[in-house]
């Protein structure tokens, strides 16, 4: 993963990155996170204690990581990617509040390894968002959205 090209505050390489599936119905009916220098929009929708995106296995560390900031707010603290090995070798990446999280995780799940003690990501130190940049966007505020994600190709 290259630090040095992601935005500082939410971690993408691309403005336009997410929602990375089903993107006009995630924008529609889920409430967002706006990054507030790229304007990158994150789903933050929770149905249930971690039930959101954030908190579910990934298939990449990049993927991930476009996740970690949404994880961060619904937390409210810095969070960690970590790298999980699974029955059949496959590898997934769950994004953790911290190591005891993950133990956690680990003991309910004893099929699921972790090889490393500490996180292949952590995010920066973490800062609250304003109440403004949790919200619902509107209809022509979507569309410009996702008219910009096709423009980039993201």
């Amino acid at each position: 993963m290259k630090k040095e090209t992601v935005c500082p505050e939410c971690y993408s390489g691309g403005p336009r990155a997410t929602p990375v599936k089903g993107a006009r119905e995630c924008l529609e009916k889920h409430r967002q996170y706006r990054c507030s220098r790229c304007g990158r929009l994150i789903c933050i929708d929770v149905r249930g204690e971690k039930k959101a995106r954030c908190f579910m296995p990934f298939g990449s560390a990049e993927t991930a990581l476009l996740y970690l900031r949404a994880a961060e707010v619904l937390s409210g603290k810095s969070c960690g990617i970590y790298e999980l090995i699974y029955s059949r070798g496959d590898k997934r990446y769950r994004i953790f509040e911290n190591a005891e999280e993950r133990d956690t995780f680990l003991r309910k799940n004893p099929r699921v390894r972790c090889l490393r003690d500490t996180p292949v990501f952590t995010g920066a130190r973490y800062k609250p968002p304003k109440p403004e940049q949790l919200m619902y966007p509107g209809l022509e505020q979507i569309n410009q959205y996702l008219l910009e994600k096709d423009n980039q190709g993201d």
